[in-house]
């Protein structure tokens, strides 16, 4: 009896830190990365402008789960560690760098920069990227040179009295988030150099970057334009030489990550890397320094975005793992490189490509593997159904911060992205060759083709892609994603996620299902442009139809944007006031078509020309009847009628007899509605919708 005593006092403790194990289980085996969501939702709550609610949420959620959950608090209590300082860290930099640079914003300054990148435009101007010291900081800055100024080479020093420009948000092409993004925030458009200085010392940066500009005018030189462009874009970046109708076929079939130096192409020159040293029996932690050398060389090569940093570092810390003896864990690594990026560089987690990158990884190396390891078919249905998981990761950050994604990304995935690889390495052979395996590029040129011809059919069939910009789809897409998350992390089972998932989408389709049977059901007039023009895209039982009332032919790029934005590829009728737009919206509008184009002197354009598919017909004021729609062009503006609500847009509108006015010119341009008291809304971009029972909002387009 007391030998069993003894036996039952001796195995106690062991009993109790088994159970103590199975109750934080979830922290003790992913503590980094439960520190690592709450320091992402620290900094995404400051970004957004909660820091002070996120703070007070987290400690409250902290000690309640301290006093009732006791034990199983840790998980609660890891995440607070680290919203905390995920709050600090963006707080601090917005404090100590943002908002000093904003600050400077129309102040004269005199800079001292060395050029880190340039670019020779067809206008007057060339662009130079400076690394500089602005408001105490180092950074980087766009400068926008004259003509006059001579020609500046990479590593070259200059001096310059500029007056700073804050970078405006552009509805045209998201110019301020993007340059957020790379943490830049002033530009430069008008100075006066005091001085340059001539490096005349050896430039890594200045070689590599020659060396770039050697390479891509050879592959120019020997392939057809569109062919040489999206060989280029696949090892550089470098998408300027690409039709929008291509970048449109790459994006709306899935595989528009090609196009873009990214993380696949770090991983497939590290592979080849390692292979080569794997060959020549390289010892392990001389390959790992190797590997770290030639990796930093690529990066240079290409001139890599930050999502190839955290690539790198992703990549280091697997390959590492093994000097340590130790499996590599691509979660952990994801969250380490998560914090080691945003803690370094706070502006990125703003960044588009930063979070695509993250979700992509986190769809490879964890969601497919975790979803297929007990799935029971062929390689091929494998590789297909991991392919489906990665697209269902990176959905959400592509709705979210693209407001468009494709659905037949798995397939063409499979099917397509091999062709690329191929393509690719074909490219990779001449580029670190030197350009001696030059022959190889009419076969990397025919893979591209290849691609180009896949890819425009894939996006050009129904249902190719998902266009998003209501606001309950967001709020549903962020409630979903955020259940799943948590599923996950409480290591849901595969077939329960998938169940989950499935529900999801169900719920996605209904919202998406309702919010355009909505929008059908109203009048919703976008007033774009920009001062003193303006464009209207006029949308109503299914009907659009496009109105330029000034002679501006930059609206028609404002005209393009919110078109993609709503998915739009139709325009049944529009009416335009002379033929210089005529020839900008044939030149910006290739993807839409049109049922009729209304000009009021077509004969000035040459014989046969068309405008979105359509032969112009002379219209000085007509009239125009589509369903309950009714559009009637003046001298000075338009008259639309819809189900008896009348809305003028003018110059100089009356707003008696008009539920609304949109009033133009040299005041800027403004949306009024008819009510008591009136209420006016100024600046451009403005998106105005009617109900049928004469409800009226006005919102950003």
């Amino acid at each position: 009896m007391k030998q069993t005593e003894t036996v039952r006092a001796e195995t106690a403790p062991a009993v109790s830190k088994t159970r103590k194990l199975k109750a934080d289980s979830i922290a003790c085996i992913y503590g980094v990365e439960l520190f690592t969501l709450g320091w992402i939702a620290g900094m995404l709550s400051a970004f957004f402008g909660y820091p002070l609610q996120a703070a007070l949420i987290t400690l409250a959620a902290a000690g309640i789960a301290a006093a009732l959950l006791r034990k199983r608090a840790l998980p609660v209590l890891l995440i607070a560690a680290g919203l905390l300082p995920g709050l600090l860290r963006w707080n601090l930099y917005d404090k100590t760098v943002r908002q000093p640079m904003l600050a400077l914003d129309g102040q004269t300054v005199q800079c001292t920069g060395t050029v880190t990148e340039r670019e020779i435009r067809n206008g007057d101007r060339a662009r130079y990227l400076l690394l500089t010291e602005l408001a105490g900081h180092r950074c980087e800055t766009e400068w926008f040179a004259d003509a006059d100024v001579p020609l500046l080479q990479i590593g070259d020093a200059v001096t310059l009295r500029a007056v700073l420009t804050r970078i405006r948000p552009d509805f045209r092409y998201h110019t301020a988030e993007r340059q957020a993004g790379a943490g830049r925030y002033l530009r430069i458009y008008d100075a006066e150099v005091l001085g340059t200085e001539e490096n005349t010392g050896f430039s890594l940066r200045r070689t590599l970057d020659a060396y770039r500009q050697r390479m891509t005018e050879k592959i120019r030189a020997a392939l057809a334009p569109e062919d040489a462009g999206l060989l280029c874009a696949m090892l550089f970046g470098d998408k300027t030489a690409l039709s929008d109708e291509t970048l449109l076929g790459l994006n709306r079939s899935g595989i528009g990550h090609v196009a873009v130096v990214s993380g696949l192409h770090l991983v497939l020159f590290c592979t080849a890397a390692a292979w080569v040293l794997r060959k020549l029996q390289c010892p392990a932690r001389l390959a790992f320094l190797l590997q770290a050398v030639l990796m930093l060389l690529f990066i240079l090569l290409v001139d890599a975005s930050p999502a190839v940093y955290r690539a790198a570092v992703m990549v280091l810390l697997a390959r590492s793992a093994v000097l340590f003896g130790r499996h590599s864990d691509p979660l952990r690594a994801l969250s380490l490189a998560a914090v080691g990026c945003t803690a370094v560089s706070p502006y990125i987690i703003g960044s588009v490509s930063f979070w695509l990158s993250v979700s992509g990884v986190l769809g490879i190396g964890v969601i497919a593997p975790y979803m297929t390891a007990e799935l029971k078919c062929s390689a091929q249905k494998r590789t297909f159904f991991q392919l489906c998981c990665v697209s269902a990761a990176v959905f959400p950050a592509s709705v979210l911060l693209c407001g468009e994604s494709s659905l037949l990304g798995p397939v063409c995935n499979l099917l397509i992205l091999p062709v690329c690889t191929a393509a690719l390495m074909l490219g990779f052979a001449v580029l670190f060759s030197g350009g001696f395996l030059a022959f190889l590029l009419p076969a990397a040129g025919m893979l591209c083709r290849f691609v180009r011809f896949l890819t425009g059919l894939a996006g050009r069939l129904p249902f190719s892609h998902l266009t998003v910009s209501a606001e309950p789809f967001r709020v549903v897409l962020v409630i979903c994603t955020a259940v799943l998350c948590m599923m996950a992390v409480r290591r849901t089972q595969p077939k329960h996620l998938l169940l989950s998932a499935c529900v999801s989408a169900a719920l996605l389709i209904f919202t998406s299902t309702l919010t355009v049977l909505q929008q059908n059901r109203q009048l919703r007039i976008a007033l774009l442009g920009a001062q003193k023009t303006a464009a209207l895209v006029i949308s109503a039982d299914g009907v659009n139809i496009v109105a330029d009332l000034s002679d501006s032919p930059r609206n028609a790029q404002y005209v393009r944007a919110y078109l993609q934005k709503n998915g739009i590829d139709r325009v049944d009728a529009l009416l335009l006031k002379s033929d210089r737009t005529a020839s900008a919206y044939q030149a910006e509008l290739t993807r839409p078509e049109s049922g009729i184009v209304l000009l009021p002197h077509p004969e000035y354009l040459r014989a046969g020309t068309e405008v979105l598919g359509t032969l112009p017909t002379a219209a000085a004021e007509p009239e125009l009847i589509c369903g309950g729609l009714e559009i009637q062009q003046t001298q000075t503006g338009l008259r639309i009628e819809w189900n008896g609500l009348p809305v003028t847009a003018d110059t100089a509108p009356q707003i008696a007899g008009n539920a609304a006015v949109i009033r133009y010119g040299k005041d800027g341009a403004a949306v009024q509605i008819a009510a008591e008291p009136p209420q006016e809304y100024q600046g451009n971009n403005l998106l105005l919708c009617f109900s049928k029972d004469g409800y009226a909002a006005v919102c950003p387009a």
